[in-house]
């Protein structure tokens, strides 16, 4: 009888550990987004079409500085699976267009850094489509 109560009880406490470990990767997923979302806002509100643009001017230092915070961010992720590890490795590599483009301050600088905002807004996309979804998923299934 004591066996089988341990056995139980060891159950119970896997269990218990497991739903705390996901709970946890989730909750700092949600943070790290959290993060993002400000220096995210601040690179996409920079959308002048031409450099020194009296109307829209393109603010290449406050676009670098937000894609190096967003790739500082984005290397603390933890990975629970492949498909997370590419999506983040994705969006760390048009970060890495963006900043490079903002800093070199060259003519077509804006459209590089535009072009690597779109792909790294769906990249995003992506990520929160596919973990929603699962998400959802975990919460019907029994």
């Amino acid at each position: 009888m004591k066996v089988k109560n341990f056995f139980v009880a060891g159950i119970i406490a896997s269990a218990m550990f497991l739903t705390g470990a996901t709970t946890g990767f989730a909750s700092s997923d949600q943070e790290l987004c959290q993060k993002q979302k400000v220096n995210f806002l601040k690179i996409k509100m920079n959308n002048g079409l031409l450099p020194n643009d009296e109307f829209a001017p393109y603010n290449f230092k406050e676009v670098a500085t937000a894609a190096a915070d967003m790739i500082t961010v984005e290397a603390e992720r933890t990975h629970n699976d492949k498909t997370h590890a590419a999506i983040s490795q994705m969006v760390s590599v048009h970060l890495t267009h963006i900043q490079e483009a903002a800093g070199a301050e060259a003519e077509g600088a804006v459209e590089v850094a535009g072009h690597a905002l779109r792909f790294l807004e769906l990249s995003c996309k992506a990520c929160h489509k596919v973990y929603d979804t699962e998400k959802k998923n975990r919460k019907m299934s029994p």
